[in-house]
Parts: structure tokens; C-alpha cells; sequence
């Protein structure tokens, strides 16, 4: 049975909340003085494709929420080798230097994410605790390499990839469900641990 807990028990609401994974962002600028900043962030969505926008959701506690207002910032897609530079910049510094790229123009960047989207203020709208800032891409560029990931709270590695199952299994057009079931299963042993046993397939 399903137990319903109510709006207000905010621990909860987080738990639920951290079953949805997310990718892991570095969201960088230039400060008053012209330093390069930046803040970890998993709260960032693709918004629009015409004209092309993100969002990103920041804490208005936050030193980065005064810093992204009406400023120009980019967003760093972590790799899977990049938690130290997750760490670093969600308040845990690692030792040596951060690695940053100087553009011409525009804000910094990290050296070595999987992926970066460089953005000019759009809009800022009230998030609640939060304030959700909108930025338009002015340009963006992608590696192939493995993402850094959030999940229940933890880093973790995006993990096994599916294979492309068969649209059928048979010529009468049934879907591959016994399959389909046994690849969810090999996805359960591998975030669990397996316990030694050989599983059937």
C-alpha cells in the first residue's frame, strides 16, 4: 500500500524528488571584478529551441544567484571524470588550480566538460527559495564523453547502456517483454550489487 505524505514534509518531498536523475552542470561567470566564478548545479533544463533557451534554478542564499543576474554565463555539462571539479564548486575546494577557458568574449568556461553552453541574460523569474534564470545560447559545443550523474542525493556514472531492443520477438508482431524484463534486471544487479548467485537468462 502506497502511503501519502503530505506537501509540507519537505525531507520527504526531497527523497521523492531525488529518484528523477540528472546530469550534473557547473554554471560559470565573471564577477563585479571581473573573476571568473561558478556554482554546481543539477536544476538545468532545456527550455526553448526557438529562440534557443535554458534555465537554470539557483538558491537565493546563493553568492551565484547575485552574480547570474543580468549577467552573461556559461554552463558546463560535467563529464563522469569531473567530481573533484563537482565538489570544488558546489563548497568542497579541491587542491590546485580550476582549469578555465578564457574566450575572446563571452565568460569563462571549465577545460574538459562533456559539454558547454555559453548564454546571454534572458529573464529571471521568482522560484520561490529559488530564482529561475532563463539564458539565451548564444553558442554551445559537445564531446563524446561519459556525463557525470545525480541520483538519490549521490555522483554517480550513467551506467550500462541498453542495447536497441527489437520493435518483436515473434512474427505474430508481440513486443520482446520477457527480454525487455531480463535487461531490467541486469540494470537492478548492477545498482544493487550482485550478491554472488548467477541469475537465470
Amino acid at each position: 500500500m502506497t502511503t501519502m505524505h503530505a506537501p509540507g514534509n519537505a525531507k520527504r518531498l526531497r527523497t521523492v524528488l531525488g529518484e528523477f536523475s540528472t546530469g550534473v552542470t557547473v554554471v560559470t561567470y565573471r564577477d563585479a571584478d571581473g573573476q571568473p566564478r561558478g556554482a554546481t548545479m543539477n536544476s538545468f533544463t532545456s527550455v526553448s529551441m526557438d529562440p534557443p533557451l535554458v534555465l537554470v534554478s539557483v538558491a537565493r542564499q546563493a553568492r551565484a544567484c547575485e552574480g547570474l543576474t543580468g549577467n552573461e554565463f556559461t554552463v558546463n555539462i560535467l563529464a563522469a571524470s569531473q567530481l573533484d571539479v563537482a565538489l570544488h564548486f558546489a563548497g568542497k575546494p579541491r587542491n590546485g588550480a580550476v582549469s578555465w577557458h578564457e574566450p575572446e568574449t563571452g565568460p569563462p568556461r571549465l577545460t574538459g566538460a562533456a559539454a558547454w553552453l555559453q548564454c546571454r541574460p534572458w529573464r529571471t523569474y521568482d522560484g520561490g527559495d529559488h530564482v529561475l534564470v532563463l539564458g539565451e545560447v548564444a553558442c554551445h559545443d559537445a564531446r563524446r564523453l561519459e556525463p557525470l550523474t545525480f541520483h538519490r542525493g549521490e555522483f554517480r556514472r550513467s551506467g550500462l547502456k541498453l542495447p536497441q531492443l527489437p520493435r518483436t520477438a515473434a512474427f505474430d508482431g508481440r513486443p520482446a517483454c520477457a527480454w525487455v524484463g531480463r535487461v531490467h534486471e541486469l540494470h537492478a544487479l548492477s545498482d544493487a550489487g550482485n550478491s554472488g548467485e548467477p541469475l537465470d537468462i
